[in-house]
């Protein structure tokens, strides 16, 4: 018998929940044969069976939480350890047995950033703070993550712990009436947004770009992209990762842009690899075809990590300037408002020119306010530019 732990779905996530599971105990199934179905943050995935062999125990039923790492299905069968090429068949590698799988920080981030280790405690930055903004003692605290490490989960056990009467702390609104716990893509979500919050020190700058220049049909998203590359070229510093346990950044030759995209479950980040080696053609239909996966959610998990940069455009709602949230590690990110009309002054005579609202948020731990302004004065003159 050989336990099956659930494996990194590619996204570098903690956790995941069931959402149906195709098989029963006492079942016999065949290698490759799907499993379960699970939601992680941002896409519905189907496990496959790494063997053949009978099912003699399910851990988990629909709507559970099941951390990386732990135990999912127990299989009676040949052991598949020897054969490595049955771990291929979900996107990372499937840890059987009782190995531990490492935890990725949360967003979207490389796998290589290292887990701080102090005092013999596993936890990121952002829970050491979380920690420290409710006086918890994280020696008090037993992680329930791969290889102990301390999760939001186990911090907010221990405010439950520490004080019932503050009813309105985050460790008790499970037990308020009319509270539902979030999941799927916006449980993710609020455990990004929390952790940027505690970690990054965001600043952000506005400005209008004139755009009256553009012929008539202009498409906006690729013409950001372009001036996203300009601006990329101008001050590269914005288009990198922040690893805050070591102080380093890793400043990357590529853009790797990530275009945020609403959906009723919640915000999806699809990535556009390497812009700059693409065609205007080939980017339009990978931007399509973004839009139907995030609609279909059967956007691929390995679309949805890797950003080096993320371009939001909320003015297709509504609304001028915002103050996008930096998802770490990322160190930018660009948000385009609603096009309206100004009047201004040509060559001594009154004209009415068409504006582009720009709000470029940047961690100013490592970018300075000259950078920052230097990157949208290169973003506005590409897209002033006919």
């Amino acid at each position: 018998m050989t336990t099956f732990n659930l494996p990194d779905l590619g996204e570098g996530l903690p956790d995941a929940e069931i959402r149906e599971w195709y098989v029963q105990l006492n079942d016999v199934i065949k290698v490759d044969q799907p499993m379960v179905a699970m939601e992680t943050a941002k896409a519905l995935v189907d496990i496959p069976a790494p063997f053949s062999g009978k099912v003699t125990k399910i851990y988990g039923k629909k709507g559970d939480i099941i951390k990386t790492g732990q135990p999912l299905i127990d299989i009676e069968g040949e052991n598949p350890i020897k054969k490595t090429t049955d771990q291929a068949t979900v996107v990372g590698n499937l840890q059987l047995g009782d190995t531990i799988i490492e935890e990725s920080p949360l967003g979207v981030q490389p796998k290589q950033q290292s887990m701080p280790h102090q005092n013999g405690i596993k936890a990121t930055p952002a829970i050491r703070a979380l920690a420290k903004k409710f006086q918890i003692n994280l020696n008090d605290c037993r992680g329930t993550g791969p290889d102990g490490q301390i999760l939001i989960a186990d911090i907010e056990k221990m405010m439950q712990k520490k004080s019932s009467k503050e009813s309105a702390s985050p460790s008790n609104f499970l037990s308020t009436a009319g509270y539902e716990p979030l999941r799927g893509v916006r449980r993710a979500m609020a455990i990004a947004m929390q952790q940027s919050q505690l970690s990054i020190v965001p600043v952000t700058l506005v400005d209008d770009a004139d755009i009256h220049a553009w012929p008539e049909k202009t498409d906006i998203t690729l013409r950001l992209i372009r001036a996203v590359m300009a601006a990329c070229q101008r001050e590269p510093k914005l288009n990198a990762w922040f690893n805050e346990s070591q102080l380093a950044l890793c400043q990357h030759s590529q853009i790797d842009l990530g275009i945020a995209m609403d959906a009723p479950e919640g915000l999806f980040v699809p990535v556009l690899k390497n812009i700059a080696q693409e065609s205007a053609v080939n980017l339009r239909k990978a931007i399509d075809k973004f839009k139907i996966e995030v609609k279909n959610r059967s956007v691929s998990p390995e679309d949805l990590v890797g950003a080096t940069f993320v371009l939001s455009n909320v003015g297709v709602f509504a609304g001028r300037y915002a103050t996008p949230i930096i998802i770490p590690p990322m160190v930018a990110i660009l948000a385009i408002g609603r096009i309206h009309e100004k009047v201004v002054s040509e060559q001594g005579k009154i004209s009415v020119h068409k504006q582009l609202p720009l709000s470029l948020t940047v961690d100013h731990r490592v970018i300075t306010g000259g950078e920052a302004a230097r990157f949208l004065s290169a973003l506005m003159i590409d897209l002033q530019a006919a």
